[in-house]
C-alpha cells in the first residue's frame, strides 16, 4: 500500500493486473487539523460517502488498482472542478478564472457551503483565498495526480486503461442535490451521457448489477462529475464511468452502521469487478 497521508491510499495487485483502476474521491473521514467549521460535526459527516472505500476493497483480487482520498468532500471536494467555487466564500479575489456552477450555488461546489441532510452552513466567515489554494495544492492536485498516473501506468503496460469513480448516494435527495426530495434507485451509472467511455462498459455493469436483483439507472441521478470528465480519453484509450450506490442498501443512514446486507453488496461489487477486469482485459488485447 502507498500512503501519502491525510491525503490518500493507494493500492495495487500483485504482478501486472488488468488495465483497471478504481478511485474513490468523496469517503474521506480524516479531517484536517486546520480545518475548523461552523457545523455540527453530525451533520458535516452525513455528507461522507460512507463506507465506500470497504464495499470496493476486493477490487484488487480482480488486479484493479484502488485509490481511496483520506480528506472529505467538505473540507474539498476532489469530484468537482477545481475554479467551481463560490466567490461569494472568499474574503478577496480569486487570482485566476472561477468556472462556478449550480452546485456551487448549492453549497456544493469544489469547497462546500452546507453540509448534511439539512443543509446546514459550514462557515460563519468567509474562507481566505490562501487557505483555498492550500487545499488545492496539498490535497486535490496531489490526488488527482496520482489517479492519472495509475491510469497512465495502466495504459503504458496495456495500451489502454479503464477507470471506475466509486460513490454513494443518500437514498432520498437532499436539500442540496438537483433532485431534493426524490427517492433513488440502487445504482446510478454515469458516463455524462456517453462522452466518458465505451457505452459497452456502462452496458456491461448495467446487465451485471441488474442481474444481481438491483434497479439501476444510467446517468438519472448522477450523470458523472468532475473524476470522471478529468480523467477520460475515450479516442486515447482511456475509459472512465461513474458508479452510484444508495446508502441505504448496505447502512443505516442516520446512525452510520452498516447493515447486515453490507457483505453481499462488497460481495457483488467484487464480482463486478472481476466482470469488468474480463472486459478490459479483452477490449485492450484488441489493440
Amino acid at each position: 500500500m502507498k500512503v501519502n497521508p491525510g491525503v490518500f491510499l493507494r493500492r495495487d495487485p500483485n504482478g501486472a493486473g488488468a488495465p483497471l483502476v478504481f478511485d474513490i474521491p468523496r469517503s474521506g473521514t480524516w479531517y484536517p487539523c486546520e480545518f475548523v467549521p461552523a457545523a455540527p460535526f453530525l451533520d458535516l459527516h452525513q455528507s461522507v460517502s460512507m463506507h465506500v472505500p470497504d464495499l470496493y476493497t476486493d477490487v484488487v483480487d480482480s488486479g484493479a488498482g484502488w485509490l481511496a482520498a483520506t480528506f472529505p468532500n467538505t473540507y474539498i471536494d476532489a469530484n468537482r472542478h477545481e475554479g467551481d467555487i463560490d466567490p461569494t466564500l472568499l474574503d478577496g479575489p480569486w487570482p485566476g478564472q472561477l468556472e462556478t456552477t449550480e452546485k456551487s450555488r448549492l453549497g456544493i461546489g469544489l469547497i462546500h457551503s452546507k453540509c448534511g441532510k439539512r443543509g446546514v452552513p459550514i462557515y460563519d466567515k468567509p474562507l481566505a483565498v490562501a487557505d483555498v489554494q492550500r487545499r488545492l495544492d496539498h490535497y486535490y492536485w496531489p490526488y488527482h495526480n496520482e489517479l492519472a498516473a495509475m491510469l497512465a501506468e495502466r495504459k503504458k503496460v496495456f495500451g489502454g486503461a479503464y477507470h471506475v469513480s466509486c460513490h454513494s448516494m443518500a437514498s432520498i435527495g437532499g436539500p442540496s442535490t438537483l433532485d431534493r426530495g426524490k427517492p433513488r434507485s440502487d445504482f446510478d451509472i454515469g458516463d455524462r451521457n456517453g462522452s466518458t467511455c465505451d457505452p459497452a462498459l456502462s452496458e456491461l455493469i448495467v446487465a451485471t448489477l441488474g442481474g444481481f436483483g438491483y434497479q439501476v439507472t444510467r446517468n438519472f441521478h448522477y450523470p458523472g462529475a468532475e473524476s470522471v470528465r478529468k480523467h477520460a480519453q475515450p479516442a486515447a484509450g482511456i475509459h472512465s464511468v461513474q458508479i452510484e450506490i444508495k446508502r441505504g442498501l448496505y447502512m443505516n443512514e442516520e446512525t452510520f452502521e452498516r447493515s447486515k446486507d453490507f457483505g453481499t453488496v462488497r460481495q457483488h461489487l467484487a464480482e463486478l469487478s472481476k466482470v469488468i477486469a474480463r472486459f478490459a482485459l479483452d477490449q485492450t488485447k484488441r489493440l
